[in-house]
């Protein structure tokens, strides 16, 4: 039996690896998955049979994780989140690297997310950030690549639901009070605006109106990607005014610099405040519940923070039930129109006392 063209070893790998342009006109530079020549050789043979009967045929070609790795990273090289991604990615090659695009379901992923949960000891919601890259680039190889006739269904696991930790005002007041002065405008600007971090640490005196009350984020400067404005209250007004004059490019900053992360005064600040379970992300959602609280309707929350989805903000709609007190009284029913009853009758209950009356 002739021997294969397009097999070699590379140094960094035990496997024997793939390089040539197969039938149906993919150039394929993969792993093989096999320690031996003999078994890599099956493989590769294979892999082309595969090939030219799906160009013999008309359909899509016979294509593997890796290929579809490989081109998601090229093409998704300005994603924000391209690290994490990667992350993940790494650690579900081990699964899936050599295997074929059309066989990825939820039977395949069965393996990793067994090894994720009980050897790695991970959550449900960790396990889901990867699944969510995996469906992701499938749909992505279905619509845009034209590699899948059709994608599987891939199931997130279930997830408790999302916590909303906010806090009350004197709690916000007293950790205000507990800072560092470099830190205090920052803070204050987040509950004013409900910015996120990177948003604050980025934002450019350039970028901000104090005449006009309003400030913007670039496109590319924000979570999704899109810019947005910020109108200013007073508070984030005063924030502002506060750190007005410290460097010509950058709002916050501390000794002269770009503060890009909160410090370990966070920390000890709060654990000075007596604040626990508080993250820095959580003046978002403590500006978000003040709002709620405060009478800013579901759909002007999602407006001024740039949601996207509805479902966002719906985890504030619970902070603010007395909203429903005009829906409630709707069917009241009116004092007048109660039944009177009866001297001596004993009611317990609305249910026991119609059925007397019935009787």
């Amino acid at each position: 039996m002739a021997r294969e063209r397009g097999l070699y070893r590379r140094k960094d790998s035990r496997y024997w690896w793939i390089n040539l342009v197969l039938p149906d006109g993919r150039r394929v530079c993969q792993s093989t998955g096999c320690v031996e020549r003999t078994d890599a050789e099956a493989y590769l043979v294979r892999l082309k049979s595969e090939a030219l009967v799906a160009r013999q045929l008309g359909l899509p070609g016979i294509f593997v994780w890796q290929q579809a790795v490989m081109r998601y990273l090229e093409e998704a090289a300005d994603k924000r989140s391209l690290s994490d991604d990667r992350d993940h990615l790494r650690k579900l090659d081990a699964y899936l690297r050599s295997q074929r695009l059309d066989a990825i379901d939820m039977t395949a992923l069965q393996p990793f997310i067994r090894d994720r949960k009980v050897t790695d000891g991970v959550s449900n919601a960790t396990v889901n950030r990867a699944l969510e890259i995996v469906r992701r680039i499938l749909n992505v190889a279905h619509q845009e690549w034209r590699w899948l006739r059709g994608v599987p269904k891939i199931r997130m696991l279930k997830e408790p639901r999302r916590r909303v930790r906010f806090l009350r005002r004197e709690e916000a007041d007293r950790l205000i009070a507990t800072l560092p002065g470099h830190m205090k405008p920052i803070v204050q600007f987040a509950l004013a605006t409900g910015c996120r971090a990177g948003e604050i640490h980025g934002l450019e005196w350039s970028r901000v109106d104090l005449t006009r009350k309003v400030a913007w984020l670039d496109h590319g400067t924000t979570k999704s990607g899109e810019g947005r404005g910020i109108p200013l209250n007073t508070d984030a007004l005063a924030a502002l005014q506060a750190t007005h004059g410290q460097h010509p490019r950058w709002c916050f900053t501390f000794g002269g610099k770009r503060i890009r992360q909160s410090s370990t005064a966070w920390d000890k600040a709060k654990q000075r405040a007596g604040i626990e379970d508080f993250r820095f992300h959580d003046l978002r959602h403590t500006w978000a519940s003040w709002h709620v609280q405060s009478g800013t309707s579901l759909p002007e929350l999602m407006e001024l923070v740039g949601w996207k989805s509805y479902e966002m903000v719906l985890r504030y709609a619970h902070l603010a039930p007395e909203k429903l007190s005009s829906a409630t009284s709707r069917i009241e029913r009116q004092p007048s129109r109660l039944p009177e009853v009866p001297r001596g009758v004993n009611v317990a209950s609305d249910a026991t006392f119609s059925l007397r009356s019935a009787n």
